[in-house]
C-alpha cells in the first residue's frame, strides 16, 4: 500500500517536497520504476504550486533518484540508485564528528571554490536572494529544528549554485543527509552566536563587492569554525564520562 500523502505545512517549499518525495522512495512507498502520481494530485495534496513541484523534482532527477518522462509522468529510478541513496541514508545515520570532518573538508573545497566564482559572476539579483536567504537562515536557526537546518542548507546551496557548476550543486544535493548530519552536531551555534552569523554575512558582502578573494577566506572561516565544534564534539563522545555506563560497573 502506498505511503499516504499529508498536506505540507509552508516550510521553505521547495525543499520540504523533495524531503517528501524523497522519503517516499526511501522508505519503501514507491519502488523502482513506479510512476509518481500526477502534477494536479500532488499540487493539491501538499498545496503546493506548480513551479515549486517542478524544482523539487528536477532536483531528485538531477541525483537519479526520479525520471521525469515527458508526456509520460514521473518516475522512481531503477533500483541501483535507490540503492545507493538507502545506504546513504543509512550510513548518515550512524556517522561520527571524526567522519563529518572529512565531509566538511570536502565542503571546504567546494563552497570555497563556488564563493570566488560566485563574487565573479553574481548578478545583484542573485547576490540580493543569496543575502535573503541569509536572513532568513539566520531568524530561525535558534529554534534548532528541522526548519532551521534547512534554511542553513539552502543558503548554502544557492551560493554553489550562483557558481554556476550544475554539477557542484548536485554533489551537494546528493550529500544532503550527510550535511543535515553534520548541521545536526554543529547547530545552532553555527549561525546563532555572533562569530557564527558574522562569518555568513562576510561571505554574502564579498561576492556583493566582487572580492573572490575575501569571499573564499570567508568560507574557509566558517569550515574551520565546524570542524573546531566537530572536534570539542568528538573529545566530549570519548571522555569518560560518555562510556557505557555497563562498563564502569563490570570494571569497578
Amino acid at each position: 500500500m502506498k505511503t499516504r500523502l499529508r498536506p505540507l505545512d509552508r516550510v521553505p517549499l521547495v525543499e520540504a517536497v523533495a524531503g517528501r518525495l524523497r522519503s517516499l522512495i526511501v522508505e519503501g512507498g514507491y519502488s523502482a520504476g513506479d510512476r509518481l502520481p500526477s502534477e494536479l494530485e500532488l499540487m493539491k495534496r501538499w498545496q503546493v504550486s506548480r513551479p515549486v513541484l517542478r524544482e523539487a523534482v528536477n532536483r531528485l532527477a538531477a541525483v537519479g533518484l526520479l525520471t521525469v518522462r515527458h508526456g509520460s509522468g514521473t518516475f522512481v529510478a531503477q533500483r541501483e540508485w535507490l540503492s545507493s541513496c538507502v545506504k546513504l541514508v543509512g550510513s548518515s545515520m550512524a556517522i561520527g564528528p571524526r567522519e563529518l570532518m572529512q565531509f566538511v573538508e570536502f565542503r571546504r573545497v567546494l563552497e570555497g571554490y563556488a564563493a570566488r566564482k560566485a563574487a565573479m559572476v553574481a548578478e545583484p539579483e542573485q547576490v540580493a536572494a543569496l543575502g535573503q536567504a541569509l536572513e532568513e537562515a539566520l531568524g530561525v536557526v535558534a529554534r534548532r529544528s528541522p526548519q532551521a537546518m534547512e534554511a542553513d542548507f539552502r543558503f548554502h546551496c544557492m551560493l554553489v549554485e550562483i557558481g554556476g557548476n550544475p554539477l557542484m550543486r548536485n554533489l551537494l544535493e546528493l550529500l544532503h543527509e550527510f550535511s543535515m548530519a553534520g548541521m545536526r552536531r554543529t547547530q545552532p551555534a553555527a549561525m546563532s552566536d555572533p562569530q557564527g552569523a558574522e562569518i555568513h554575512r562576510a561571505i554574502v558582502r564579498a561576492i556583493r563587492d566582487r572580492s573572490p578573494g575575501a569571499a573564499e577566506r570567508a568560507v574557509h572561516a566558517h569550515m574551520d569554525l565546524l570542524i573546531t565544534r566537530l572536534e570539542a564534539d568528538s573529545a566530549e563522545d570519548s571522555s569518560p564520562e560518555k562510556r557505557d555506563p555497563r562498563s564502569e560497573s563490570q570494571d569497578s
